[in-house]
């Protein structure tokens, strides 16, 4: 039996600014080319899929997208990239549960999967988002069967925090614009106490926002202090086209580790390094947010 979910379209309220300025948003603009508007997609049932980051069948190919704009709570507490993670969208949204992370993590997932159980389009440029995916994830935005934004939805239902790759939405809607209407959701959600914020301790949401701002602080001082280091939010390298020196700006890999990925060319999905004597399972889950497949070659006969 289908769940029909109720979806309305972004209200015209500007100047809700009574808690912006307890959350802080740094957007990461993303230059891309021109979207592809693509109808009639279908979502592809994955174990992988969560409430901004999905397969879909389209055009007779699936793709595994990921949403602009917006972050979902963690479903998982998978490695510690996955743990800081969560930390961070507890921190976020004020919560004393790094378990109510997760638990609207899949609450999130679910309204995503019966909100696109209906035909629905997607606009992308096949901007590639890193994450731990062998096919390789495209930024997209996505527009549900009543023609309504998921990303939007997703905030506004308080399921998602404004956090991501930016760009001007399918419309021509300037990035920061997009980002104002987005603002209002999220305030008119926090006030509301929708989704995760029902969960948030109000005595306790400024003290986890100085603690995130002390960690970036620090993070950001140890980042100044290294260099030809890699991070999570740079381009991912192409493994068919990487140099020894690129590899080795990836945690983890080292000269030999480097020299052993390249003699092992061409690779057809990132999942093949496991081939990589020295690569298993776990070194694989680390080094997959910082690579992709871009340049297909094809195997000597």
């Amino acid at each position: 039996m289908n769940t029909r979910v109720e979806t309305r379209p972004y209200p015209g309220i500007k100047h809700l600014t009574v808690i912006l300025f307890l959350i802080s948003f740094v957007p990461l603009p993303l230059h891309a080319a021109e979207l592809v508007k693509i109808e009639n997609v279908t979502l592809v049932e994955a174990d992988l899929n969560d409430g901004d980051s999905f397969k879909v069948y389209a055009e007779g190919r699936e793709l595994h997208l990921r949403l602009y704009y917006v972050d979902c709570p963690e479903t998982t507490f998978n490695g510690k990239s996955g743990l800081y993670r969560i930390r961070e969208q507890q921190y976020h949204f004020g919560l004393e549960d790094p378990q109510d992370v997760v638990r609207f993590g899949k609450q999130a997932t679910e309204f995503v999967r019966q909100l696109l159980s209906h035909p629905f389009t997607v606009y992308t440029s096949y901007a590639q988002a890193p994450g731990r995916s062998a096919s390789g994830r495209f930024y997209a935005f996505v527009e549900t069967q009543d023609g309504h934004d998921l990303a939007a939805l997703l905030i506004e239902r308080g399921l998602a925090r404004i956090h991501g790759s930016t760009r001007p939405g399918p419309d021509g809607t300037p990035s920061d614009a997009v980002l104002e209407q987005l603002h209002s959701l999220r305030t008119i959600a926090l006030l509301n106490r929708a989704g995760i914020w029902q969960s948030t301790k109000p005595q306790t949401l400024a003290e986890m926002h100085q603690r995130q701002r002390e960690a970036d602080r620090e993070l950001n001082e140890f980042r100044s202090k290294v260099t030809n280091v890699r991070t999570l939010d740079d381009q991912p390298i192409d493994l068919n086209a990487a140099s020894k020196a690129e590899l080795q700006q990836i945690p983890g890999v080292g000269p030999v580790t480097a020299v052993k990925i390249i003699e092992g060319k061409p690779y057809e999905a990132v999942d093949d390094l496991v081939k990589i004597r020295g690569i298993g399972p776990e070194s694989l889950e680390a080094i997959a947010p910082y690579v992709t497949i871009k340049s297909a070659q094809k195997k000597p006969e």
